[in-house]
């Protein structure tokens, strides 16, 4: 899985370096899980694999959280059996490989909507109150490039970086980062991600209500 190509993280490392970002990783470990092995029954994604034949894990302090996956910790396994535990479906047929830190906001792929080569695009998860998942990649490098393209709007268009309560919140308040995503806007077009936004709850239509207007202004942005 080395010669997967992976551009957008390599943007993500580049902006890691360039900012003042407090990131750390992991070395990579010969026997991380390799593409299509199984995580409970789900496929891994080529792109994860590729990205744990790399690296053994990610965390950019405060933000984005890539589980690890090294001779010490199996993180991506431990996240998965617990959603398999709590979360109900479609849920439980996600899998788990990192967090906003912090906060259970959650960043899975969905094997379920993998395209001919096998990537999975990723959704975020708000397991809080009504659980439902926000489409924000159409695969895992693509979600490692929007992220570094996030840092560089913090730290350079809006120059808020050293501000934290000022950075606009990911993903909700950058749909014109999200819309540059042309293969993921097709789908959420095509309505592949309903059975994931749209759920049954005590808040459930509220919840819609957002989510469609978020939809909308993903549009406008694609426009």
């Amino acid at each position: 899985m080395t010669d997967v190509p992976m551009p957008g993280l390599e943007r993500l490392l580049t902006a890691c370096e360039k900012y003042p970002v407090r990131a750390s990783n992991r070395k990579p470990w010969s026997g991380a899980p390799t593409a299509g092995v199984p995580v409970l029954g789900r496929p891994l994604d080529p792109m994860l694999a590729a990205f744990y034949s790399r690296l053994g894990g990610l965390h950019l302090y405060l933000e984005l959280f890539v589980e690890p996956c090294d001779e010490q910790v199996n993180g991506i396994l431990m996240a998965n059996e617990h959603a398999q535990r709590y979360w109900p479906e479609p849920f439980r047929s996600l899998l788990i490989f990192g967090c906003k830190e912090a906060s259970s906001y959650t960043y899975a792929t969905v094997p379920g909507l993998a395209d001919a080569q096998g990537f999975q695009p990723v959704v975020e998860v708000d397991p809080y109150e009504d659980i439902y998942a926000l489409p924000i990649a159409s695969n895992v490098d693509r979600f490692f490039d929007t992220y570094a393209r996030y840092l560089e709007l913090v730290y350079e268009t809006l120059g808020v970086g050293e501000e934290r309560g000022a950075w606009p919140s990911f993903p909700w308040e950058v749909p014109e980062l999200i819309a540059t995503d042309r293969a993921l806007m097709g789908m959420l077009v095509d309505g592949r991600f309903d059975f994931l936004m749209f759920q049954e709850g005590v808040d459930a239509q509220r919840t819609r209500e957002e989510i469609r207007e978020w939809i909308a202004r993903l549009r406008a942005a694609n426009t």
